[in-house]
Parts: C-alpha cells; sequence; structure tokens
C-alpha cells in the first residue's frame, strides 16, 4: 500500500477535457496529448487508490448491493456516485464511467477471491454459469421476468449528469447482446440453440436488443453523456465464439441500432469485445460504424498490430496487456508503456491509453498507478501536457 499512500500524498490537478478525448477518438487534429481510457475500474481498486471504502458496490458482474432503506440508501447511492467522479477526475480521466444495468436475474457461481484488496467487498469473486441458465425453454421465456424498458435503473446517469463537472462528460457502458444471452442460457444452452432452437435465441436477442436501445436513448438524452459503449465479449484467443454469419445475422444489427442513436444525437459509439474478433472488424467498423474498438490482448494480436491495421480507419483504445499489468514489476510496466505509446501515440490522436480490458482488483495498485504515470510523464514530453 506504500506506493497508494505516495499517490494520496501527492494528488493530481487535473481539469477534465472531454472535447480532447473527443477529438482523439474521432482521430480529428491539431495532434495533443494521448487521453486515458479504462471501460471500468473495479470499485477495490477505486476504494485502495482513494484511501475511502464506497458504500455500494456498483461493478455490474456481481450481484448489487442491498440498498438500505430510506435516506441512507439515497446517502449511500449518492456518496457512491460521488467517489466515481472523484476518482475519474484524480486518475486523469476527462469521463466518468458508469454502467447502466439491467436487472436481468441468472445463475452465478462464486469463489474467495485472495486477489481483492484488503477490506473490500465480501471476499468473493463472481463468475458467469457457462452450461446453463434461468432460459432453456420456450416456457422459461415466457416466465423470465423481463423488465419493461422504463424499468431500467438509469436513475446513476441522471444523478451524475448533474454533478461531473465542467470538462467531463459520462461514458454510459451498455451490456452486451450475445453476452447477456450467454448469462441468460448458458453459452453451451445457446449454443445448441443456435441449430436446435434459433427462433428462441431470436427472441431473447431482440428482448435484450431492444433493452439497450431504450437504455441508449435515455443515455443520449442526456447532455452531459459523452459516449455510448456498447460492452459485448464475442471473442476468444482463436476467434469468434460463434460463426461470424451468425454475428453478422442475429447480433450485429443491434450494434448498428445502438450506433446510430448515439451518432443522431452527436454521442460517440465506442465498442467493447474480449477476444479475437478479427472475423467481423470490417463489419463492424463499416456497417455498425463504431468510433472506436476498445479491449485487445498480446495472445490475439499486440495494440501496435491493431493501430497499424485499423488505426486509419477507427481509434484504437487501451492495450496494455492484462498479464503485463497483472504479473509484472512496475519497470516493466513503464517500460512497456512506453513502447505502445511511441507507437500508437505519437500522431497524438486515434489512441488512448489504458488497459487490455479493465483494472481487475487483482492488478496490483501500484501497476495501475504506474502505467496512468508514465502515460503523463510521456504526454509532457511529447506534448507538453501537465
Amino acid at each position: 500500500m506504500e506506493a497508494v499512500e505516495r499517490r494520496r500524498s501527492t494528488p493530481m490537478k487535473h481539469q477534465p477535457n472531454f472535447e480532447n478525448l473527443r477529438r482523439t477518438l474521432l482521430r480529428e487534429g491539431p495532434p495533443g496529448p494521448v487521453p486515458f481510457f479504462e471501460i471500468g475500474v473495479e470499485p477495490g481498486v477505486m476504494g485502495a487508490v482513494l484511501g475511502e471504502k464506497f458504500p455500494l458496490d456498483l461493478h455490474i458482474f456481481r450481484p448489487p448491493s442491498p440498498l438500505p432503506p430510506g435516506e441512507e440508501g439515497t446517502r449511500a447511492a449518492v456518496r457512491t456516485l460521488d467517489l466515481f467522479v472523484k476518482f475519474s477526475v484524480e486518475m486523469g480521466y476527462d469521463y466518468v464511467f458508469m454502467f447502466v444495468p439491467f436487472n436481468l436475474p441468472r445463475h452465478v457461481g462464486q469463489t474467495v477471491d485472495s486477489a481483492a484488496p484488503p477490506g473490500w467487498s465480501d471476499g468473493f469473486r463472481y463468475w458467469e454459469n457457462e452450461v446453463t441458465g434461468p432460459i432453456q425453454s420456450w416456457e422459461d421465456f415466457e416466465k423470465y421476468p423481463w423488465p419493461n424498458p422504463e424499468q431500467l435503473l438509469v436513475g446513476q446517469l441522471d444523478y451524475l449528469n448533474l454533478v461531473v463537472p465542467e470538462g467531463m462528460k459520462i461514458s454510459a457502458n451498455m451490456l452486451g447482446v450475445f453476452e447477456q444471452a450467454c448469462f441468460l442460457m448458458g453459452f453451451q444452452t445457446l449454443a445448441y440453440a443456435l441449430y436446435d432452437q434459433p427462433d428462441l435465441v431470436d427472441a431473447v436477442f431482440a428482448k435484450i436488443g431492444g433493452l439497450c436501445a431504450a437504455a441508449a436513448r435515455h443515455a443520449a438524452s442526456l447532455d452531459n453523456v459523452g459516449i455510448i459503449l456498447q460492452s459485448d465479449d464475442m471473442g476468444s484467443n482463436n476467434g469468434t465464439l460463434i460463426k461470424p454469419e451468425m454475428l453478422r445475422e442475429r447480433v450485429l444489427p443491434y450494434h448498428k441500432r445502438m450506433a446510430s442513436i448515439a451518432h443522431e444525437a452527436g454521442k460517440l459509439f465506442v465498442f467493447h469485445s474480449c477476444g479475437n474478433v478479427t472475423a467481423i472488424m470490417d463489419d463492424l467498423i463499416d456497417d455498425v460504424r463504431i468510433d472506436a474498438k476498445h479491449s485487445y490482448q498480446d495472445a490475439v494480436l499486440p495494440v501496435e498490430k491493431v493501430c497499424e491495421r485499423w488505426g486509419d480507419q477507427i481509434s484504437v483504445l487501451g492495450g496494455i496487456d492484462m498479464d503485463l499489468l497483472s504479473r509484472s514489476t512496475e519497470e516493466q510496466v513503464r517500460k512497456r508503456v512506453r513502447q505502445v505509446l511511441d507507437a500508437c501515440g505519437a500522431k497524438g490522436t486515434g489512441y488512448c491509453l489504458g488497459s487490455g480490458n479493465s483494472i481487475a482488483e487483482y492488478i496490483p495498485v501500484k501497476n495501475y498507478l504506474a502505467m496512468l504515470d508514465e502515460g503523463r510523464r510521456w504526454n509532457q514530453e511529447n506534448f507538453g501536457a501537465k
């Protein structure tokens, strides 16, 4: 925790500048400092950096924290969201990220997580059941407690829209159509059903896609939402999880709809997917019309190669590999950050610095802070940015 204490004793004075981030994502000039970008930072890491316990766990991949009743619950929610903003400003981000939960009950397991920062959460890490889920048949589909679009939990966005500081915007992070269908059916069940019950899979996709669109329309109506981010993991290290033509026919039309909602409202549309989605990159760029792609793994394609291949068509976000951040020394992290920035950031547009996925609780805080600190140093040396 020594590195964390040093960081807290010398807080960064960062003035959010979303216009610089917007310029970068749209690959416009003039050249400027490379912004930081993450799809999310787990609350345990944020709490360790700030030295404050978050009243609520708003991480979307865990069961939600129970909200205390009455005014106590309101205070807890407000305090938690205020800490999201405080963290984003202090770390040097030009936006605050916030997932939009859809309240879709699903089967999750849990395991003891010894890597979590001391004192955070309940000591467990949650994981999805890949074999089964609450929807296995048409009868399950009909009985499932699908929320109405007006029941979406968008109050978090509404509050942040009122309180983000000058120069800062919000990234409204939507859950994915394919990914959520895997959660609800189990990936194994979904894979079989694509052949045995394709109409059931399409119905699940349509329900989730409708919720995504409703959430996106609400987010797009808020003045201080600058980014609509669709998170939809569709790849493994070797390729897409299902055939590319199935994704083109059954899933990507929903992403295209989301991108249209964002662009019609003057918002940016960022797409996140883990794994190797090379087979559908042209579709994402030319048909869906994403502004930027997030999430890269060295085992699939190092981010420098991504910039070479697609950097003249979309912005490239992140790419400091999760394995490196998790298991390397601070010096190794700093060296890798320099390599990536020299290769991808020299133009001063079209690239944002960040992890290859997200800042998980198993990433040492000192390595996360080293990545950001080296990014600041590089920006100072190359663009005079403070």
